[in-house]
């Protein structure tokens, strides 16, 4: 039983010395791939990193451009904005100030609104046309007659069932 034993003790000494072989030399060549592979990225990279950031530092360049452009129109928008609002409260006042002269407008009422806008007519409205008699609304036209039936294409066959006044055509069997 001990020549079993020391063979068994012997084979387990070279299985795992191969293995640590083995494992030795995957991990050098690991190593020899990994050195080749960060060589070949820097070579690369030293001819496609600097145009492609170039590109970038254009693009970059292009859109603070546009986005200063942008900043530039929105305030004039918000300039024009504003001149349009103080033309238009100045046109309103001047109107409020003609309607406080007309005798005609009520400028004091609940519903006063001054009339302004883009509307040629600045006038009032005159009464007759403020409130104009009601207009009778046109009726539909109808038939003069409706089409008629042919005669007992309503009436069921058999006698009426007499019954306590809610009526219905039933048939009556005959006994």
């Amino acid at each position: 039983m001990t020549p079993f034993i020391l063979i068994a003790v012997i084979l387990l000494v070279v299985i795992g010395g191969a293995a640590y072989v083995i494992r030795q030399r995957n991990r050098e060549a690991n190593i020899a791939r990994a050195d080749q592979l960060r060589t070949q990225a820097a070579t690369q990279a030293q001819s496609t990193l600097p145009p492609t950031q170039d590109r970038a530092a254009e693009a970059e360049a292009k859109a603070e451009e546009a986005r200063a452009a942008a900043e530039r129109a929105e305030a004039e928008a918000e300039e024009a904005r504003v001149a349009a609002a103080q033309a238009e409260a100045q046109h309103e006042g001047q109107v409020r100030a003609a309607d406080r002269l007309d005798p005609r407008v009520d400028d004091r009422s609940d519903d006063y609104a001054a009339q302004v806008g883009g509307t040629v007519d600045q006038q009032p409205t005159p009464p007759a046309e403020a409130n104009p008699a009601p207009q009778p609304e046109p009726q539909p036209e109808t038939p003069a007659t409706l089409p008629q039936r042919t005669r007992g294409a309503q009436e069921m066959p058999g006698k009426p069932i007499e019954t306590d006044g809610s009526g219905g055509w039933f048939t009556r069997k005959d006994s």
